[in-house]
């Protein structure tokens, strides 16, 4: 019985040795286990780290919203419609509601659709050059939820990848003839790229913004062999064009006015700023043709291309400020034909004050070459600017027609041809009265004005110093416009050089002759008033100008 006791006993010791043999290995292990473990989670936490960081990186900003289940892809979605290789823009983004807007205090409803999303600032992830422009979202589950600071406001040009070097392209330098025409095909263009890109167009007010600055210096030696000179802030502007949508734009262009008070004393005294162009622009040329144009603006008579620092003479003698409504055409392809026809109240006052005008032109556009002429009518020519304002250099004479509006209403015509191509350009045009003025109202040499004035003028673009430069030559003429204070002939040349971005720096040089001494001229005046004659001098007039053009 002790045996069996005995070896019992030693069979239990055998086991439990046996057992603990088998633990202590099972220990070993299971710490060895717990070692890879830890190791492997380390690992893991150094890359969810890196993931965080690369993350955040991307997206810049993020944050959760509720949003609807039914998408719209994403640009970095893994799989993509499975016709959209061909162009990857395609994958961007609409709106929650197409052409709408939030209402100002909607009620909450729970959708339950709705889900937590990220919110990203999308960017563009193309070579920056190859866009042309760069509309910034914040965008959640492939949706534009808005436009980074609501409404966007940008300087003008919004759409080029590289603006020009000297700024002619900036909305401040767009002709102030037919600017409406210009503006809308700029209108087109945009809301074309933000469609190109995937993006639909806001649904708030696009704003523009342009401006100016041109001091300049001047010494010459007028008629009576006088050396004046000076050196003065010769203009500035602000402009401000809204894209309201893809039909509606309106403009407004303030500019300083750097003349002299009328009575006298510092000319400082007059630097206000006025309003010197503002209308409503409604068309769309990817719809229709036509188009309408209201406000104060340029009326669309004549073209005054140039590249001189001085305006043209057809300028002085016939650009119309007013306050027209004009129904034009233009044609939806680059080529084609633009036609306009506009009525305006005339500031005259003998009759009835009824005005207006039509223009017609052609604008070719091909590969090296581009072209434009035209003709225009219109059925008062005395509400031009150099016929309200003459500037007049003599004593007591006449000073234009703001001071004496009761006369009677004048039409003039014109014709115009630019062309361009390579690195020139040319340019012609021709102004004249269709019929002759009253003597009363504006006389040369004791009858009534049938005055004119014509432009030639040739250019050419090229580096010099590395930099972009360009030369003008031309000629100017008038006839029958003593009156006016304007010039027989004129001989211009500038040169013209862009040695920092977005400005100009011009030197011109103008040679003008003046009316024989035979020649005489007057114009209507304020009841009791008796001006004197404007006599010519014969003699000629020299002038060298400085020019530093600052655009944004």
């Amino acid at each position: 019985m002790v045996k069996i006791m005995i070896r019992f006993v030693k069979l239990c010791s055998v086991v439990l040795y046996l057992y603990s043999v088998v633990c202590f290995s099972q220990s070993n292990d299971l710490e060895q286990n717990i070692i890879q473990l830890k190791a492997q989670s380390e690992q893991l936490q150094k890359k969810i780290n890196a993931l965080e960081t690369q993350l955040n990186s991307s997206t810049k900003n993020t944050k959760l919203v509720m949003l609807k289940s039914d998408t719209i892809l994403s640009p970095d979605s893994v799989t993509p419609p499975p016709d959209d290789n061909k162009n990857r823009l395609k994958r961007l983004h609409r709106p929650l509601v197409a052409g709408t807007t939030h209402p100002r205090h909607p009620k909450f409803k729970p959708d339950p659709s709705a889900h937590e999303a990220q919110v990203v600032v999308h960017s563009m992830d193309l070579d920056p050059e190859s866009v042309d422009f760069y509309p910034t979202a914040l965008v959640a589950d492939g949706r534009v939820l808005t436009y980074i600071a609501g409404t966007p406001v940008v300087s003008s040009p919004y759409l080029g990848s590289r603006p020009a070097f000297d700024g002619s392209d900036y909305l401040v330098n767009i002709s102030s003839i037919n600017r409406d025409i210009r503006l809308m095909q700029q209108r087109r263009n945009l809301y074309r790229a933000y469609e190109k890109v995937g993006y639909s167009a806001p649904n708030m007010p696009i704003i523009m913004l342009s401006g100016k600055a041109e001091p300049m210096g001047y010494i010459g030696r007028e008629y009576n062999k006088n050396y004046v000179a000076d050196w003065t802030f010769a203009s500035s502007e602000l402009d401000v064009a809204a894209f309201l949508n893809d039909k509606v734009e309106a403009y407004m262009g303030i500019a300083y006015n750097q003349a002299p008070p009328p009575g006298g004393g510092q000319r400082v005294a007059n630097s206000a700023f006025g309003l010197n162009m503002g209308f409503i622009n409604i068309g769309d040329l990817d719809e229709t043709p036509y188009y309408m144009t209201a406000g104060q603006l340029y009326a669309p008579f004549a073209r005054y291309s140039t590249g001189m620092v001085s305006a043209p003479l057809t300028m002085v003698f016939s650009r119309t400020r007013t306050r027209p409504l004009i129904i034009g055409y233009k044609s939806q392809a680059d080529s084609g034909p633009f036609a306009a026809a506009y009525a305006f109240r005339t500031d005259t006052t003998l009759g009835n004050q009824a005005a207006g005008g039509l223009n017609w032109g052609y604008i070719l556009n091909a590969r090296d070459f581009t072209g434009e002429f035209g003709i225009s009518y219109i059925t008062s020519v005395d509400d031009a600017s150099g016929m309200q304002y003459t500037g007049p250099s003599q004593p007591n004479t006449f000073a234009g027609f703001a001071a004496a509006e009761n006369v009677g209403k004048t039409p003039a015509g014109g014709a115009h041809v630019t062309l361009s191509f390579d690195c020139y350009n040319l340019t012609a045009e021709w102004i004249t009265n269709l019929n002759a003025f009253r003597a009363q109202d504006l006389s040369f040499n004791g009858n009534g004005v049938m005055g004119s004035a014509g432009q030639i003028e040739a250019g050419m673009t090229f580096m010099a110093f590395n930099r972009p430069s360009g030369l003008s030559l031309g000629y100017q003429w008038t006839n029958q416009l003593l009156a006016l204070n304007l010039p027989r002939h004129r001989i211009i040349g500038t040169y013209n050089i862009s040695i920092w971005k977005d400005t100009v720096e011009s030197i011109e040089y103008r040679h003008e002759i003046d009316y024989g001494l035979n020649n005489f001229a007057n114009g209507a005046s304020a009841s009791g008033v008796v001006y004197n004659n404007t006599v010519g001098t014969g003699k000629s007039y020299d002038m060298i100008s400085l020019q530093i053009g600052v655009y944004f």
